[in-house]
């Protein structure tokens, strides 16, 4: 016998506190000599030998009870099997729910046909077993709030809980998975655990690259303190593997769908372009693209074909005529293996106006001299009006000296065309702008000051920019010099933009070189950034043709900034001179305005927040009582409490770890505010394990046999005894009860005192008949008399 709480036996002495209780109080009583008592004797005697023998008995059921009830506070454990009971086990069924599991086989799918497969095994599982299921897509995740007993009448609630399982569109992490099962908590009386991975088989969703990962993985398992055994079920193998590849029909996804802006303006056309990729063996023969808005029909497109292993980008192009937020989806009207991949969908934000604030140092001279010209050109404003009624940009114009009094929360970016000094208190409002999700692009020129850039903006790295600057480098243009060896006259030559070199998404359209002409762009002077190893990971948008940053990004909070190491003017370069110039300033300026915008396209587990601004006062004291409901892809209700904010209140939710269609509806709103959360392509790629890995897999999830396993709580094939004593305790209790109920009526009777008055008082004395009865009535005033100390306490 073992305890799990030995500390408790140390008040075991307690158990004789009754019988010490009792010979305490026999010494307290007085003896009190009376004649009359003799008569009492006879008639008592031969009931003595009966009462002693049950206030004894009632001492022995007092000592018990407190005995028991400590022993029950220590919790012994008894060997498994002791008390004539079988060794609980428990067993976690690990489901891969991940969208490959969507394809069809005789059954149905994969994923009905693993749920089948573990209703069979809960059935034939011992009633003793504990069971528990847990999902892998796309992260471990239980399905309910512990282990459940398998017995007949949780079973079948057992069963009602794998029927509502359903595949997702993301990818399983089984590894991931594997771990969380591995490391749940165990119940003491559990002798073995086993773990049931029931999976279709794909490559990608046990993460075979990661050699680490399962390397400590083996070491987990061989340390768990539970015997533990891992059964996978592969579902793929159920089918004959000939008739498999004879039914095959390949598989073309749509991996991809990516919207040339982030935020497009009403009336103003945009491209979405489809990434089409054909991972089957043979050739695609082509099959009709459908495009919806909403959810309605907008237009088709025809594709041919697409060979074996390739991909192909398809475009079309729509315009938005009214604000708001719309749902764009590409499906693929094809049959294939795995008919989930066949459609995507991404969420575009059409507004009518983003305001932006641009610096100007120089009101006093000519428009086309002032710094912020060519920008206003781009944004289509000239002279403070609009070329067309359908611009969505707003720009405003202030003096550096203005900018520190201004208002920035409704502003999207900040532009400084020409940087020249900002004093500390700007740096600040810019510095809390930039943190609260603005954005800020910077582009130095002549007049900037080095020293003061590198104190209040770089701040040894822990300010605005995410480099210093050093110098002002010329690249006069000699081409005709000779010595290629030396360094200072290459610097000298022509240098040039080279958009090539960079993959950043602000940067996508400028890589078309067959309509723009940045490539031609020539950079007579420019500010050197120092870069040095730890640049390595810099986000850099622009580079020149000798390798230098032109351009580089630094993110600080939620928000961006870009420093420009040339001025947004013709001054050091013909950069705004160029036909790019436009869509530069228009694309990096939706970039930096993106994250003051609300994010609708989410990665799995990307919280959804979104914002609503206050109309009135009313509406700002009833903030804390605002509600909304989120519909999940599986079409899950989930009810959000707004958060009240300085300027709105915000609804937020982390439940976004299934990809899909989500949708927030918001009181007595018209539509539904979509959101999307986005999957990988990884689950379109239909690789089996091949027979390496599911040796990897086998050799890793077999614990060694030889490692003694000793649970913290003494051991885990042990029966618990506490409970059997807590039931004793209540049964001590009861018959004590019951005995002291007996004895007080053998000692007092049953009958009520009588109530007399002073003119009735009988006289005091013993009846002889009553002495003879043995129940005197007695009637002295007395407190106690005891005819002979070891008869009467």
């Amino acid at each position: 016998m073992s305890f799990l709480s030995v500390a408790f036996l140390f008040a075991l002495p307690l158990a004789a506190a009754p019988l010490l209780l009792h010979l305490f109080d026999r010494r307290r009583n007085t003896v009190i000599q009376w004649g009359a008592m003799q008569f009492l004797m006879e008639a008592s005697a031969r009931k003595t030998s009966a009462r002693r023998m049950k206030q004894w008995l009632l001492l022995l059921l007092r000592c018990l009870a407190i005995a028991a009830l400590v022993f029950a506070l220590a919790r012994p454990l008894l060997p498994s099997g002791f008390l004539a009971g079988n060794q609980r086990g428990e067993t976690i069924f690990i489901v891969d729910n991940s969208m490959s599991m969507l394809r069809s086989d005789p059954s149905g799918t994969v994923i009905g046909s693993a749920i089948n497969h573990a209703i069979e095994m809960v059935t034939a599982l011992p009633n003793s077993d504990d069971v528990r299921v847990l999902t892998a897509a796309p992260y471990p995740m239980w399905t309910g709030t512990g282990p459940v007993r398998s017995d007949r009448r949780t079973r079948q609630w057992i069963k009602s809980e794998l029927q509502q399982l359903q595949a997702t569109r993301g990818r399983s992490d089984l590894l991931a998975a594997l771990f969380t099962a591995v490391q749940a908590e165990h119940q003491p009386t559990q002798s073995s655990r086993r773990i049931v991975v029931l999976t279709d088989g794909q490559a990608a969703d046990w993460g075979l690259d990661d050699e680490a990962g399962w390397k400590r993985f083996h070491e987990v398992l061989n340390d768990s303190p539970v015997r533990t055994e891992i059964q996978t079920v592969r579902l793929d193998t159920f089918n004959d593997s000939e008739s498999q590849e004879a039914a095959s029909k390949g598989n073309v996804a749509v991996d991809q769908m990516v919207v040339r802006r982030t935020i497009v303006g009403v009336d103003q056309p945009v491209t979405m372009t489809a990434r089409l990729h054909n991972y089957g063996s043979d050739a695609f023969n082509g099959a009709p693209l459908h495009w919806k808005i909403n959810g309605a029909e907008q237009d088709q497109q025809a594709i041919d074909s697409i060979d074996a292993s390739q991909s192909l980008e398809v475009n079309w192009e729509h315009t938005f005529t009214t604000p708001g937020t719309y749902r764009v989806s590409c499906r693929l009207d094809h049959s294939d293996d795995l008919i989930a991949d066949n459609h995507f969908s991404t969420v575009v934000e059409v507004v009518d106006r983003v305001p932006v604030v641009i610096v100007e140092n120089a009101f006093e001279l000519a428009e086309m001299q002032q710094d912020s010209y060519f920008v206003q050109a781009a944004l289509g404003w000239i002279d403070g009006v609009p070329l067309s009624d359908n611009s969505i940009y707003v720009p405003t114009l202030v003096s550096p000296s203005e900018l520190a009094t201004m208002d920035l929360s409704q502003q999207r970016v900040v532009v400084i065309p020409n940087l020249t000094r900002l004093d500390e208190d700007v740096v600040a409002i810019l510095s809390e702008f930039v943190s609260d999700g603005g954005g800020l692009w910077i582009g130095l020129g002549p007049r900037t000051d080095v020293d003061s850039f590198n104190h209040s903006l770089f701040a040894d790295a822990g300010g605005l920019s995410p480099l210093k600057i050093d110098r002002i480098v010329d690249a006069e243009d000699t081409a005709d010099a000779a010595d290629d060896s030396d360094p200072e006259q290459t610097e000298r030559r022509r240098t040039q933009i080279d958009p090539f070199r960079s993959t950043h998404p602000a940067t996508r359209q400028l890589t078309d070189d067959k309509q723009l002409d940045l490539a031609d762009a020539v950079i007579r002077r420019r500010f050197q950034l120092v870069t040095n190893e730890n640049s390595k990971a810099l986000s850099v948008l622009l580079k020149l043709s000798n390798g230098q940053p032109l351009a580089a990004e630094n993110f600080v909070g939620r928000g961006r900034v870009i420093v420009q190491a040339v001025p947004l003017r013709l001054q050091w370069s013909d950069l705004a001179r160029t036909q790019s110039f436009v869509v530069m300033v228009r694309d990096w300026i939706d970039y930096l305005a993106q994250p003051r915008a609300t994010q609708y396209n989410l990665q799995p587990g990307e919280p959804i927040v979104f914002r609503v601004p206050y109309t009135d006062a009313s509406e700002q004291a009833n903030a804390d009582a605002a509600t909304a409901i989120l519909r999940s892809p599986h079409g899950d209700a989930i009810e959000l409490t707004a958060n009240q904010r300085d300027d709105g209140f915000e609804f937020r939710s982390s439940r976004t770890r299934l990809p899909g269609a989500y949708e927030l509806e918001i009181g007595l709103a018209d539509r539904a505010i979509p959101f999307q959360v986005l999957r990988g392509s990884d689950e379109s790629n239909l690789v089996p394990l091949s027979s390496d890995a599911i040796q990897q897999i086998a050799a890793s999830t077999t614990a060694n046999p030889s490692i003694e396993r000793l649970s913290a709580t003494a051991s885990t094939q042990s029966d618990p005894l506490w409970p059997y004593l807590l039931t004793g305790l209540i049964l001590l209790i009861t018959g004590e009860l019951v005995l002291s109920g007996i004895l007080a009526r053998e000692r007092f009777g049953v009958a009520g005192i009588p109530e007399y008055s002073e003119m009735d008082a009988p006289t005091l004395g013993v009846t002889i008949d009553n002495a003879v009865s043995g129940q005197p009535n007695l009637t002295e005033r007395r407190s106690h008399v005891d005819a002979q100390p070891s008869e009467v306490n």
